[in-house]
This record gives structure tokens, C-alpha cells and sequence, in this order.
């Protein structure tokens, strides 16, 4: 009888403890995603599945992401990885073309993606020029925008989706157009989403019409999303 007992925990024990590993490393600490220096951020991309290592070149980190990115199959348990995927995949092209990493799709009301776009500050000179207003201001200008917009409001249905929680700028534009927004990573230092409170009552009514949340993406798309942001930390791009 004991030695049923004693394999049955065993048994028991060999089952439940990877269910518990998975749910361990489901679960992000909040102070992951902000990172201040370059060592920092060079130790978290070296602990990332890229296979970068610590003198790894800024071209060969930037390689090993885009092979990692391209190869990934997004996890049927997490509803918005494809979406995060393919954001992060215009985060990595902007960083690619020297901009900041931030990318940004719009997805309709069937889940089809009908719009992607990236940051484009540094490429362009133009300091509005963010993930999401990029995308939208893009977006807009093609006649295939009409049947999706009542002016410039857009009809509900609509979805963007950022690699990145959405600035001050940025969440203002999309309240204003009344669009549905999810991101990947949050922004713990300028992301709006969190502080919402912070702005005038008019304007949180106006937000209020549409919804602001995070995507349920997986932990690495996650992770990725917020290397991406801070990918100006590799070569120290951007205002000096």
C-alpha cells in the first residue's frame, strides 16, 4: 500500500510540476519592461531565443531577431500572437531602417489585416510620425479608406494593433478616431492606456467609446515587442 502511495505521488508530481514551470513563466514581472542601460538590454536579448550572444554586432543581433521573427509560429493558446508577430515584424523594420521600434497594424472587423505601417520619426525628420500615426495617417490617405471611415471617424469594427501601449500622442489620435486599440508590451514609462485618469474628463469620455487593452500575446512576443522599443539603446540613435 505504501509503495502505491509512493508512486502514485511520484506520478502526480512528474505531471503537475511542468504545468506549474509553464504557468511560472507565464508571468512577467512588471519591472521587465523597462530597461535603462545597454548592458541591461544586451543580458535581455541574450536570454532571449534569438542566439544572440554578448559581442554580437548591432547588424547580427538585428539578423538573428528577423530569423527568429520570421520562423516563429504563433501559440494557438494566446488569441492576438499572430497579430503580435506581425507587429513586431514592422517594429524590426523600422529599427532596420534606423527609426525607433514600434510597428502597428489595422485589422477589420473579419480579423484580416488591411493596413501595417511602423515608426518613422528618425527616416523621416518628422516627429509625429509615430507607429500608430503612421499607420492611421497612411491609411486614411488611400481611396480604399472610405468604405471603413464616416469622415474621419472610423466605423466600428476596426482594430489597431501596436507592438508597443500607445503614447499620449498617439492614444489621443486613436480616441479621436474612435478606433478599438490593442498592444503587446506596456509602456510603464510613457504608455497613455494606464493613465487614462491623467487627462480632462472630456477627453476620458471621448476614450471611454472605445476600448484600450492589452493583447493576450505570449510571453515572448511580449518580451520581443518591448527589445524592439528599446532597440535604440544598441547604437543610441535618436536626439543627442
Amino acid at each position: 500500500m505504501k509503495t502505491l502511495l509512493f508512486v502514485t505521488l511520484v506520478i502526480l508530481n512528474c505531471i503537475l510540476l511542468p504545468a506549474q514551470q509553464v504557468f511560472s513563466d507565464e508571468q512577467i514581472p512588471p519591472d521587465y519592461f523597462i530597461t535603462h542601460s545597454r548592458e541591461e538590454y544586451i543580458n535581455k536579448l541574450v536570454d532571449m531565443p534569438f542566439g544572440i550572444n554578448q559581442n554580437d554586432p548591432v547588424k547580427v543581433i538585428l539578423q538573428k531577431i528577423e530569423t527568429f521573427l520570421t520562423n516563429y509560429k504563433p501559440q494557438d493558446k494566446y488569441s492576438d500572437d499572430y497579430y503580435a508577430k506581425e507587429s513586431n515584424i514592422q517594429a524590426l523594420i523600422s529599427v532596420k531602417e534606423g527609426g525607433y521600434g514600434i510597428g502597428a497594424i489595422l485589422i477589420d472587423a473579419t480579423g484580416r489585416i488591411i493596413a501595417r505601417n511602423h515608426n518613422k520619426q528618425i527616416q523621416k525628420h518628422r516627429s509625429d510620425l509615430h507607429g500608430e500615426m503612421t499607420l492611421l495617417t497612411d491609411f486614411e490617405q488611400k481611396a480604399s479608406s472610405k468604405k471603413y471611415m464616416n469622415l474621419y471617424v472610423y466605423k466600428p469594427g476596426l482594430t489597431v494593433f501596436s507592438s508597443a501601449e500607445p503614447c499620449p500622442m498617439c492614444f489621443i489620435r486613436l480616441a479621436t478616431v474612435g478606433v478599438d486599440t490593442k498592444f503587446c508590451t506596456p509602456g510603464p514609462e510613457d504608455g497613455m492606456v494606464n493613465r487614462v485618469s491623467c487627462l480632462p474628463q472630456s477627453w476620458i469620455d471621448l476614450a471611454a467609446k472605445c476600448k484600450f487593452e492589452k493583447a493576450n500575446s505570449s510571453p515572448v512576443m511580449q518580451k520581443t515587442a518591448h527589445l524592439l522599443f528599446f532597440s535604440y539603446l544598441l547604437d543610441n540613435r535618436g536626439p543627442k
